[in-house]
């Protein structure tokens, strides 16, 4: 028999990865919690709770916190645990800087690349994005937005900046339907999308950019007033 189909030598693999799989769902799980704001910000973590709702032990619920906390969602607490963080209105906006700043550059580098294949993608998504607005789903808004955002700094192909962005948008995510809550802005943010989605079909880059920017911005804003009157400061919005 050979080694590689030794199940004595797979065992460890298959260990390894099963531990891997389990690791990711309980991320994954923990960061929806707190993005959908099941989880409000500045709440404690019972971890013994979370982990039996989730159906894990402690030791999982345990890693997923500390990634968590690494990823700017959730603030370790020297021998009391941790909870989620809670972002003041200058943070939050610094946030939506960075974000503006960092797809601006991705569009304006994707636009003068944009291939016929990459532009019908994008169309794709924004349609979605239009569909989904026009029967008020919000849930399918955000993830295609999301999709779309992602996508246009993918089409960028620098991997600093994918990183760096998906690092900063994690950071963006908690109780991302607030802001469109209000009609007038979700309004707004759909007017946004079709003004850069116009640009980017006449290949103007430097437009595309700009439009991008003041997007991101108006989005930040919006976070924060939102958070204001709810008198809470949260990071998140639909974007």
């Amino acid at each position: 028999m050979d080694e590689e189909d030794d199940p004595m030598t797979a065992a460890p693999y298959a260990v390894a990865i099963k531990r891997a799989s389990l690791h990711h769902h309980v991320v994954d799980k923990l960061r929806e919690m707190v993005s959908r704001g099941d989880l409000p910000a500045g709440e404690r973590l019972n971890e013994v709770a979370l982990a039996q709702a989730i159906g894990v032990s402690r030791t999982p619920m345990r890693e997923a916190v500390k990634l968590l906390a690494s990823e700017g969602l959730l603030e370790l607490l020297p021998g009391r645990g941790a909870r989620v963080r809670q972002y003041s209105a200058e943070e939050l906006m610094d946030v939506f800087d960075v974000l503006g700043a960092l797809e601006r550059h991705a569009i304006e580098i994707a636009v003068s690349r944009m291939k016929p294949k990459a532009l019908a993608e994008i169309e794709r998504l924004h349609d979605q994005m239009g569909e989904a607005y026009a029967k008020r789903n919000q849930k399918a808004y955000f993830k295609a937005n999301q999709k779309l955002h992602a996508l246009i700094v993918e089409l960028a192909a620098n991997p600093a900046l994918t990183a760096t962005h998906m690092t900063m948008t994690k950071q963006s995510v908690h109780n991302r339907h607030e802001t469109l809550m209000s009609e007038q802005r979700w309004k707004e943010s759909v007017a946004e999308h079709q003004a850069i989605f116009d640009a980017i079909v006449k290949g103007d880059a430097s437009q595309a950019g700009l439009l991008m920017l003041d997007h991101s911005r108006k989005t930040g804003a919006a976070v924060v007033e939102a958070a204001r009157a709810a008198n809470e400061i949260r990071v998140g919005s639909g974007r």
